[in-house]
């Protein structure tokens, strides 16, 4: 079906993005305040995420965060791979319709000023919103890919690589030296073009666990500096009350033993816990389960509390 785009519609205020991109990393790197990464697991429905957002921005008002865009997920085996593959969960995969209505929905959230985060597992499809995130997580199944990591080293964009799934830390320092590095390869979009990158600087750790969690003993590991704890997946053993916990386990080290890190990855959204991806129930994940915004509030009080 023909779509009549309305291309300025389709832009973001390029300048100003820069200039937000610039405060964040002096927030991030030099100021060295605390961040929240937050939002569900995945992006299923705009209606209920853009709805859940505007909750969000009501109690964040002392912290610096982001939401969680993630509109492709990885699988382990097989299984519904985002919005932006199948965005009417139906098998029709209508590609073209996710990518515009994705793009108009980061626009929107750009202009109410709104930091965003998402994953990227695919460079073609990260290119359409590039302009619209402000950082950009590697993930545990791909932060060894030398390709994703000559991929970050060109961009402006602030980067969190993930441990691997099996725990292992020893690859993450060797992640953030290459994107932090020069590189020479060719284009993924433009026919017949060498990219020559300058590297990026501006890179962090992300704890997700492994076999056994990874947050705890920060002051002993040496990964603190510039770390973001991920409260979910292996740190939480994939219990998402887990997360209060985890939390709140980091911000007394951070209290109490002076660790040094950069902020907290939440999976929430409006109702607790995830449902079968054919329930359809409203505001529920269908991939990893989440907090509920009423364990939410808990959290981000204490957080807000930290620069009072």
């Amino acid at each position: 079906m023909f779509r009549i785009v309305n291309f300025k519609r389709l832009l973001v205020d390029l300048k100003n993005q820069i200039i937000n991109i610039k405060k964040l990393k002096q927030i991030i790197f030099f100021k060295k305040k605390i961040i929240l990464i937050l939002g569900p697991c995945s992006l299923s429905n705009i209606k209920e995420f853009l709805e859940y957002v505007k909750k969000i921005k009501t109690i964040c008002f002392n912290i610096e965060f982001f939401i969680r865009v993630y509109y492709e997920k990885p699988r382990t085996n097989i299984g519904w791979k985002g919005y932006i593959y199948d965005p009417y969960i139906d098998n029709s995969y209508c590609m073209y319709d996710s990518i515009y209505i994705i793009r108009r929905m980061l626009i929107d959230l750009v202009y109410l000023n709104i930091n965003i985060a998402t994953e990227c597992l695919n460079f073609y499809l990260i290119n359409y919103f590039l302009d619209c995130i402000s950082w950009i997580c590697i993930g545990a199944r791909t932060s060894n890919s030398q390709i994703h990591r000559e991929f970050c080293s060109s961009i402006k964009n602030i980067i969190g690589v993930k441990n691997e799934v099996s725990g292992d830390l020893s690859s993450l320092k060797d992640s953030l030296k290459s994107i932090n590095s020069k590189h020479s390869f060719p284009s993924f979009f433009e026919k017949n073009k060498l990219i020559f990158t300058k590297g990026n600087k501006y890179c962090q750790y992300v704890l997700r666990g492994g076999v056994t969690p990874n947050f705890q003993y920060l002051n002993i590991k040496k990964f603190s500096n510039y770390s973001i704890i991920d409260c979910s997946h292996s740190n939480s053993m994939k219990n998402p009350i887990n997360q209060i916990y985890v939390l709140e386990n980091v911000y007394n080290q951070y209290k109490y033993l002076n660790i040094e890190i950069s902020g907290f990855m939440l999976e929430s959204y409006e109702k607790y816990g995830n449902q079968n991806i054919k329930n359809k129930i409203k505001s529920l994940s269908i991939t990893d389960s989440c907090i509920n915004f009423s364990l939410l509030k808990t959290v981000v009080k204490l957080l807000n509390g930290i620069y009072n």
